[in-house]
């Protein structure tokens, strides 16, 4: 599908290509998941060579940032599915000449669902202004998908990090599965952030005719990514800081259990040793003739440590309790 849009009175004009021709006076051309047929009349009517998908996907920069032609090619890496637990990244092209944008994608990212409903009143009227707005546009949903990470990042740290220790119900096992989540999100962010600044910096560079509107606007979103990208390392640091207290308290718990599990065992096995001890030598349950002392400090060896160790691990629970 191709979508041309045209200058209008408020803002830009959504027109979409049905027919054979573009419409000469449109400033930005999307194509959206375009046909062959699509691309080739693209390609006759603006006079540019697009890109393949193959070539979109290519890593390397020379691949994704050139200039060919009189009009500079730029490959953007952008997420989609942003909604979701699990974002994913797709190239989309962009096509910046003197006149007219071409941007070629094969999904629908946030940032172009969002502008495309903003363009209406936008006050974009030339190509270098619709490309400078679709950027500011995805670094704004950057920021507030970094903003929503250090939320949840937040609640995790009040969740695991309790004076009184954590509740029983603290499923760490699902924590554990939240600070992945937040560490895949808060890496892609990242990764497209670098993508970001690096295009800027190009299409900046390569491009001669910038207006001072565009020039402007392009040092700002430049010094917006680079705070973010700050707050992205930040929040790197803190997911690492979180991840290996989460451990820590799971070894903790481990611990926990296999003391219990050990105090459990003497508590069974002491009495057994010291009844197997005497079995020989004292009748029991209770003697029926002769000395009874015996009798007596079986059950003392038997029972008597048992006792003495649960007074002194209660006194120490209820210490703890009151500090």
């Amino acid at each position: 599908m191709i979508v041309a849009w045209v200058t209008g009175e408020k803002g830009l004009v959504r027109r979409e290509v049905t027919g054979s021709e573009i419409p000469s006076e449109a400033i930005w051309i999307d194509c959206i998941d375009i046909t062959a047929d699509e691309e080739k009349l693209v390609e006759s009517s603006l006079h540019l060579d697009m890109p393949t998908r193959a070539e979109m996907q290519e890593i390397e920069a020379s691949s994704r940032l050139y200039r060919e032609g009189g009009a500079v090619y730029m490959t953007a890496t952008l997420l989609v599915k942003t909604e979701t637990e699990q974002p994913e990244s797709t190239p989309v092209t962009f096509i910046l000449s003197r006149s007219c944008l071409v941007t070629l994608r094969y999904a629908e990212p946030w940032s172009f669902r969002t502008y495309t409903m903003r363009a209406a009143k936008s006050d974009a009227n030339t190509a270098e202004l619709v490309f400078i707005s679709l950027l500011e546009t995805t670094v704004e949903r950057l920021a507030d998908m970094l903003e929503l990470v250090s939320l949840e990042l937040e609640r995790i740290q009040q969740q695991i990090f309790r004076r009184r220790g954590l509740p029983a119900d603290t499923d760490l096992e699902r924590v554990l599965y939240k600070l992945g989540h937040c560490g895949n999100i808060s890496g892609k962010i990242r990764e497209s952030l670098v993508d970001k600044n690096r295009l800027l910096h190009f299409s900046e560079s390569a491009s001669t005719e910038w207006c001072p509107e565009g020039r402007s606007r392009i040092r700002a979103v430049r010094n917006d990514i680079t705070s973010l990208a700050d707050h992205a390392s930040y929040t790197a640091g803190k997911i690492a800081f979180l991840l290996d207290a989460t451990l820590g308290l799971i070894n903790n718990n481990v611990n926990q259990q296999m003391k219990r599990m050990t105090m459990i065992m003497l508590a069974v096995l002491w009495p057994a040793l010291v009844s197997g001890f005497f079995a020989m030598n004292v009748q029991l349950p209770f003697p029926q003739q002769g000395a009874h002392w015996p009798f007596f400090l079986c059950l003392s060896l038997a029972f008597g440590p048992l006792i003495v160790g649960f007074v002194w691990w209660f006194r120490q629970q209820h210490r703890k309790r009151r500090h």
